[in-house]
């Protein structure tokens, strides 16, 4: 991910079954449709582009935590306690 982004990525943190990242797009679902293979894209909205069950709980794919939502603020205490606050729904 650093080497595609470069000074666009941040790894913000890590637990046992998160690895929490930001990453500087300006379209993030066009970015994961460019390396789709890297995304398990089962808990987007079905009628998206994206959407497929082929990697559903597929270990080492990436996953939205916030589904077809874009996720626009992230705040981590520790593990366990982060917020992440998610733009409204845009139709595709």
């Amino acid at each position: 991910m650093k080497r595609k982004y470069g000074d666009k990525f941040s790894l913000l943190f890590t637990d046992t079954d998160l690895l929490c990242m930001a990453i500087g797009t300006d379209d993030l679902y066009a970015d994961m449709g460019r390396d789709w293979e890297f995304f398990d894209t089962s808990n987007i909205e079905r009628d998206h582009e994206l959407f497929s069950n082929k990697k559903h709980r597929v270990l080492g794919k990436f996953k939205s935590e916030t589904g077809s939502s874009a996720p626009e603020e992230f705040v981590g205490l520790r593990a366990k306690m982060y917020r992440l606050h998610v733009s409204p729904k845009k139709p595709h």
